[in-house]
């Protein structure tokens, strides 16, 4: 019996042990890409070049903490990404929710002309950080403010492209208190045919 507890009590160790370094994981990414891994990135990109990096069809997932329980969940996500004349992005998501649970919902973007910042349905964010490499690698990072459960907060979303590799995140931050990462997109870009190979 004793040795049943001892395995238990290790297993849940284990558990938590992992949780934790989870929940590290999770928290580094509320942080800035660090510096050498956006160095060879270069100022003064153009809203044509947004339009240029993130048209097309994306798939992959979202990783969200909820509000509620502060758990995170995950689901497969697919985006669309088309660019307007006056280029402004049309963006629009599908996730799978489950069986029969399909969401769907669509928001625009349009940087402004100077590249001062980025506006959304909903926000209207002061771009902090701009640069582009070569092919389609971008780094956007846009700051504002905004309200979680009532209560004014700071709010950074950094879109970083890298190859057919796309990050969106958004994290806010409370008064006094560290970033959080309230949700994070990973999608990889569907080259058409590649599906047939």
């Amino acid at each position: 019996m004793l040795k049943f507890c001892a395995l238990l009590g290790m297993g849940c160790l284990a558990l938590c042990l992992q949780a934790q370094a989870q929940e590290a994981d999770w928290a580094a990414l509320a942080e800035l890409p660090p510096a050498t891994a956006t160095a060879d990135l270069a100022a003064g990109a153009t809203p044509a070049r947004l339009g240029a990096a993130l048209a097309g069809a994306w798939r992959g997932s979202l990783t969200y903490r909820d509000y509620g329980s502060g758990k995170r969940v995950v689901l497969p996500t697919s985006a669309s990404v088309t660019v307007a004349a006056d280029a402004t992005l049309e963006v629009g998501f599908i996730y799978d929710d489950g069986p029969g649970k399909t969401v769907r919902s669509n928001d625009t973007w349009a940087l402004s002309a100077d590249g001062h910042s980025l506006r959304m349905k909903r926000d209207q964010l002061d771009v902090s950080d701009y640069r582009a490499g070569t092919g389609a690698d971008l780094l956007l990072v846009v700051l504002g403010t905004g309200t979680e459960n009532g209560t004014p907060v700071q709010v950074r979303m950094v879109v970083l492209r890298r190859g057919d590799a796309l990050t969106i995140s958004r994290a806010t931050q409370q008064p006094d208190q560290a970033w959080l990462l309230r949700h994070r997109y990973a999608f990889t870009l569907e080259r058409p045919g590649a599906s047939d190979r």
